[in-house]
């Protein structure tokens, strides 16, 4: 599947400057100008705070998910909420994935004009305005492949009344969203969420195409109850799939089952990608995003491609994501100050976490981990513990680990894309 190469050629001939995080002071270039300018980041090349992503490592994910997936017959339709960079999501469209998942109209729009041939908004849509927006998207080009979530019959109705005199020529296809108790959105009930089928099936204009559910809300652990957890959540909605197929509620001739955050999809797919036994077509579509540059901390320790990684499994995913600051002050014996802060470098779910660092002398980079640690973050500083003796004098440039790239991509507009000795190679742009 193809990106519209004319939206990629703008977006390569965007302007780039001091707007732009990490760009050298003074520099005017264009996008696609950055790869030959042999910017190294240990060398005070690029105005810091910057994030980066490591090109080995992408490359590596890439082709590691893509392969997961063929071993084990599932689709793949990654959250592009994780990054909104229509660079990555090209490669990951090249790299197999069926689709790109959205969070919000917005993302849609965004990921329509970059060509983007099958989206899964994995949430309820209430604007009547998005609604005929995607219809008519979907009126104009045969081509595009949509589903969004529903999960009561209020919003059957409104949607079905939103697409009078909109939709045509096509259905507009919709998941249930199978959700659980102290959830997010989601049917909480078996009964319930059969009363929604038959509203889809009784409406105008939608389609009942599948189910779907997202498990990483129910926990953050990895404990045999955590698991079990999880496998009562997939049980529940084989159960659902099953129900809804006889009572016919279904509106499209394969069934789609979709779930699957960067946490669990081993157990998504131990338990939702068979369907031998049944009288209708199934396909399971993972929305797994953050397996792209996974992380330093959360996915490292959960996904059952690292932390959670079974000793037969050759498949593995490494970190691609680094932050980069310069110590500003050592105002105190064993405190360094780093000039990156909460609007640099994510701390949603922990903060992040001192990897090395590059003396000003130029000599060679000293080891962090266990030594450094971030303990505080406000605006643009970061405060950093040292022993009391440790040698790190102001210019030093900090490498740092982060976890949850959700929350790393919005706070960069661009993030530069560098090899193994931190040249610059190559630069993406993001969409928040």
């Amino acid at each position: 599947m193809d990106l519209t190469a004319t939206a990629l050629d703008a977006l390569a001939r965007t302007p780039i400057d001091h707007r732009y995080k990490g760009i050298p002071l003074g520099a005017d270039l264009t996008l696609s100008e950055i790869a030959t300018q042999g910017w190294n980041v240990t060398h005070g090349d690029l105005a810091l705070p910057v994030t980066t992503l490591r090109q080995s490592a992408l490359e590596n994910n890439l082709a590691a998910m893509s392969e997961y997936c063929r071993r084990n017959g599932v689709l793949l339709a990654p959250h592009g909420k994780t990054t909104m960079s229509p660079h990555l999501f090209k490669r990951q469209l090249e790299a197999g994935a069926w689709g790109i998942t959205a969070a919000t109209p917005t993302q849609v729009a965004v990921m329509r004009h970059f060509g983007v041939k099958r989206i899964i908004l994995a949430n309820e849509i209430t604007e009547r305005e998005s609604i005929q927006w995607i219809a008519r998207e979907l009126e104009a080009d045969d081509s595009f492949e949509f589903m969004c979530l529903v999960d009561s019959p209020d919003t059957v109705a409104a949607m079905d009344q939103a697409l009078d005199g909109v939709l045509h020529q096509r259905k507009f296809e919709v998941l249930l969203e199978m959700g659980f108790a102290n959830g997010r959105a989601g049917i909480r009930h078996h009964r319930q969420a059969l009363r929604v089928a038959q509203c889809v099936s009784d409406s105008r204009h939608l389609a009942l195409a599948g189910v779907e559910t997202y498990e990483g809300l129910l926990t953050n652990g990895v404990t045999p109850s955590d698991l079990e957890d999880i496998n009562s959540l997939f049980s529940a909605v084989r159960l659902l799939v099953h129900d809804i197929a006889v009572e016919g509620y279904f509106g499209t001739p394969i069934v789609t089952v979709s779930a699957g955050g960067s946490a669990y999809f081993d157990l998504v797919v131990s338990n939702l990608s068979d369907w031998s036994e049944s009288e209708f077509s199934v396909r399971l579509i993972l929305r797994s995003g953050c397996y792209v540059t996974h992380d330093l901390d959360h996915y490292q320790l959960v996904s059952p491609l690292d932390g959670r990684r079974a000793a037969s499994e050759s498949l593995h995913l490494e970190n691609a994501l680094e932050g980069w600051a310069t110590v500003l002050s050592r105002p105190e014996p064993g405190l360094a100050i780093l000039g990156a802060g909460k609007r640099d470098l994510p701390y949603d779910v922990s903060l992040p976490t001192p990897q090395r660092a590059y003396p000003p002398d130029g000599s060679p980079p000293v080891d962090l981990r266990g030594r450094g640690t971030i303990f505080k973050m406000m605006d643009q500083h970061a405060f950093m513990t040292l022993p009391d003796d440790f040698d790190l004098a102001p210019g030093a440039i900090v490498v740092l680990g982060m976890s949850h790239p959700c929350t790393a991509f919005d706070k960069m507009r661009l993030l530069p894309i560098i090899d193994d000795n931190e040249v610059v190679v190559d630069a993406i742009l993001t969409f928040f």
